[in-house]
């Protein structure tokens, strides 16, 4: 079977109704850009705080690992077990981080000695968020370095 399609022209309707219906796109083109081009501009400003505060993160872990493992070295084991760590550990680990540390962080603390029955430098700071949409705040970032058995400054 075949279907056959009538097409009827009454006079000039679909040229007017077409008039008619580009007319109203017009406005709601308008509208719409209206309305999603704020909606993608706070999407598109989280996006790049996020993106920011990330990074300062990332360079603040990496100073302050790098700290704690400087630090870490300035322990001591004695034969018998027993940690000993002076306040050499400390500094070290502080003029480490603050050589390395980004602009927008700051160094909180550093405690060389025992932690978790293990010698380890344990370092915290602090790095504030890019605060382009969401108000600025302090990220607390913590870092722990632990002493390679057998290793220590003298060695290397």
């Amino acid at each position: 079977m075949e279907q056959r399609v009538v097409h009827l022209a009454l006079g000039n309707m679909e040229g007017e109704v077409a008039m008619k219906f580009k007319g109203n796109e017009r406005g709601q083109s308008v509208l719409l850009f209206a309305i999603l081009m704020p909606i993608m501009s706070l999407f598109l400003l989280g996006i790049l705080d996020y993106m920011v505060t990330n990074a300062r993160v990332m360079e603040a872990v990496a100073a302050a690992d790098l700290a704690a493992h400087a630090g870490a070295q300035e322990i001591t084991v004695l034969p018998d077990g027993t940690i000993t760590a002076t306040t050499a550990g400390n500094g070290i680990a502080a003029a480490y981080f603050n050589s390395q540390r980004p602009g927008s962080a700051q160094l909180t603390s550093v405690s060389c000695g025992r932690h978790q029955g293990r010698p380890a430098c344990y370092v915290t700071a602090q790095v504030q968020s890019a605060g382009y949409l969401f108000p600025a705040r302090w990220v607390t970032v913590r870092a722990i370095g632990y002493l390679a058995h057998g290793v220590t400054r003298e060695d290397q």
